[in-house]
Formats: structure tokens, sequence, C-alpha cells
């Protein structure tokens, strides 16, 4: 299982993709707007213009680099090649919801690329790909993700302590 700033900087996880287990990808460091983070950008709708039923949306924004040299926050060297992470980046990039984004500050549930979802840049030795993820329902603030690892039908967590998907 992928550590955050152990072996990489955020984790995308979908029942579809990669049986459903999260994984880990690296941030760009070459860009200046989000720097290995997250960028969060909210808008949020009168009650005449509500969206949904929260009245608000939230996209989130980050760079992932692909490279086969890349080196974790640890220091260690990166263990999946250029290849396989933009084939399974591809994949979570062809799924519409049920997105969970996982970062330093806890787990995004409930996103999808919808719109416009990445913007790539190839070069010889490495890819840097521009992604958005955006909410498909209510918005629900980060929450911890070993809770919401928890928080299965057979779980250890009651329904009061819960984050039900």
């Amino acid at each position: 299982m992928p550590t955050i700033g152990t072996d990489c900087h955020i984790t995308l996880s979908h029942p579809a993709v990669n049986s459903g287990l999260p994984y880990g990808f690296i941030l760009s460091e070459q860009t200046r707007s989000r720097p290995e983070g997250i960028q969060i950008t909210r808008e949020v709708f009168s009650e005449e213009v509500a969206f949904y039923d929260t009245g608000m949306r939230v996209w989130i924004h980050f760079d992932i680099m692909l490279a086969d040299f890349l080196i974790n926050p640890n220091g260690s060297k990166h263990t999946q090649s250029r290849a396989d992470s933009y084939a399974m980046l591809l994949q979570y990039l062809d799924q519409k919801d049920s997105i969970n984004l996982s970062s330093t500050i806890g787990t995004f549930v409930g996103l999808g690329a919808l719109g416009y979802t990445a913007r790539e840049k190839h070069f010889a030795t490495h890819s840097i790909v521009y992604c958005q993820l955006n909410n498909v329902g209510s918005y629900f603030p980060p929450v911890d993700p070993e809770i919401l690892d928890q928080s299965i039908w057979d779980g250890s967590l009651t329904w009061a302590t819960s984050y039900w998907r």
C-alpha cells in the first residue's frame, strides 16, 4: 500500500481501478502554482442556484510527474515506471464519479473526472500531467483516511462514528 509522504504525495482510488486499491503518485516540483501539493478551488452558489444539495462545487488541481527516475518524498527511488503510472492515471481519468483523492490533509471522496480533466506535457525523460477532478454530488470536506478505511459495512466503527460511502 502506498504511504503519503513516504513513497508518494497523493493517492487515487476507485472501485474499478487497481482492484479498488489506492495508487500513489509523485507530484511535480517543476510547477510554480502548486509544487508537490494540491490546489482546491471552491465555488459557492446562492440559494436560488444551488448545486445539488450543498450549494458548493469544488475542483482539485494537482500536477503529476511521470518518469523512470523519480525520487520518493523520503529520498528512496520510486518503483513505478513512467509507463505504468501513466497507464494507471488514464484509468482514473476515465472515471466519472467515485474517485477518492488522499493527500496530507485527508481524503476527498466522491470526485469525478468531468469536463476539463488533464493537460499533458511529454518530454524525452519525463511527463507532467496537470489534472483536475471535481465533486459530482454533495461536497464533503476531506476526511481522515484511516477512519474512511474503517467505514465499511463490516468495519469496526459504528453508524455514528463512520463516513458511509
